[in-house]
């Protein structure tokens, strides 16, 4: 699957060896101020979340980018709006880190299942959606943004 990725990142126009992040099965892009976190691992142990297909296939493929902090005024609402914007999305799905109070657009898939050119996509797709989320509703709840040292 690294291999996979590293093509992918290739055609995307960045070299894979300059994208690779501190651990195997971890890529790191910029997109303008946005970062963007691949990660493509094997799962060892099944939880009740990923049991249906753990034993057929433990690899994971992810997608992540970190956004906006989830603003104290309004947060409820916020959240909810998200929540509700999520049925729309194609490729990914608003997810919450409340330990960093941080909003993400997160892709995840079985790696067995994933094929090198979706991976454009995908990327794509979720910056898309930061982008135009972030714009939209800025204004409306006082968004921030993450700094990539805070990522």
């Amino acid at each position: 699957m690294f291999a996979l990725v590293d093509g992918a990142i290739e055609k995307i126009g960045v070299n894979p060896a300059d994208a690779k992040n501190e651990g195997e099965g971890q890529w790191f892009l910029m997109n303008e101020d946005m970062p963007i976190y691949i990660d493509a691992w094997a799962e060892k142990e099944s939880n009740p979340w990923n049991y249906y297909k753990f034993a057929a296939d433990p690899t994971i493929f992810q997608v992540t980018i970190p956004f906006c902090y989830v603003p104290t005024l309004k947060r409820n609402e916020f959240l909810e709006e998200l929540l509700t914007v999520n049925i729309n999305l194609q490729y990914g799905k608003f997810s919450f880190n409340p330990g960093e109070n941080v909003v993400a657009l997160v892709f995840r898939k079985p790696g067995s299942t994933l094929h090198e050119s979706e991976i454009k996509d995908v990327i794509d797709a979720l910056g898309y959606y930061a982008e135009m989320t972030y714009h939209v509703l800025k204004e409306e709840f006082n968004l921030k943004r993450v700094e990539v040292e805070q990522a």
